[in-house]
């Protein structure tokens, strides 16, 4: 699925209980995230895409507003509903 900036947010919306829109399309390939090790390099992984190949977005991935990036390595945060994945493991 394509992003088209047009579509109405209305579009995304479901029924769920604890969130009002989903964007991204379930995948039955998603990686478990088992380990530290694992989960920080997907999250590297995720922090470094905007820098990357044909998007280059940014030159560094803490400038990317969308990003957590920021969050790990500066403490910005911009959206309320991040958690720290370091709490997690």
């Amino acid at each position: 699925m394509s992003f088209d900036p047009l579509i109405p947010l209305s579009c995304f919306k479901i029924n769920a209980h604890n969130k009002n829109y989903e964007f991204w399309q379930k995948d039955p390939l998603a990686i478990i995230l088992y380990t530290r090790k694992v989960a920080f390099q997907k999250l590297d992984y995720i922090h470094l895409n905007p820098c990357a190949g044909k998007w280059k977005l940014v030159e560094d991935p803490c400038d990317y507003y969308f990003s957590s990036a920021a969050f790990y390595e500066k403490g910005i945060q911009h959206f309320s509903f991040l958690r720290d994945i370091r709490d997690e493991f």
